[in-house]
């Protein structure tokens, strides 16, 4: 029973990214490491495209963390990974570079707003340049929350809207652990 348990929270667990590990403001401390996973759907021209996002992140101190994700069994494999900085508490800004369907770079402002403890509400802006054939801005809002279930576990849930034609909506629910 306990082994279901836990697949069924993994399965059900991780809303977690599109640039960066996280849609959060939070930095790593110096040493820490955070690890999570994200099921997901990503809906662009009439079409949907199922993934499963793998991240970790590595705190750097100086109030910086290096972050990685790869996104598996869709259409095409995601390969990520960024640099994010705080700025406040409740304010980052990461910079990084990608690969899905084309080669680009990613610049986000994440915001996180306590609301009860233990849970904060996420936004910001996320917007990538791609380098295909043409280079593409596509530009998003990310609206979610995240929920601290102890022990080092959070559940984020996260939806990334799209504000401009290159984009596409994301929706994602999973789980983090930080050690």
């Amino acid at each position: 029973m306990k082994r279901l348990l836990i697949v069924l929270i993994m399965i059900c667990g991780a809303g977690i990214v599109n640039a960066q590990v996280f849609n959060t403001s939070g930095i790593l401390k110096g040493g820490d490491v955070a690890i999570g996973f994200e099921p997901s759907l990503l809906v662009y021209d009439g079409t949907t495209d199922a993934q499963m996002f793998f991240h970790a992140g590595v705190g750097l101190g100086r109030n910086m963390d290096l972050g990685a994700k790869i996104g598996a069994f869709g259409e095409e494999t995601y390969y990520g990974g960024d640099l994010e900085f705080g700025i406040s508490k409740n304010l980052s800004l990461s910079a990084g570079a990608h690969h899905f369907h084309d080669f680009g770079l990613d610049g986000t402002a994440n915001v996180s707003i306590p609301l009860v403890s233990g849970t904060k509400l996420i936004t910001g802006l996320d917007m990538d340049i791609n380098f295909g054939e043409t280079t593409k801005i596509p530009l998003w809002v990310p609206v979610g929350i995240r929920v601290a279930v102890g022990n080092g576990w959070s559940m984020i849930m996260e939806a990334e809207i799209e504000l401009t034609n290159e984009a596409y909506h994301y929706f994602g629910i999973g789980m983090a652990y930080g050690f």
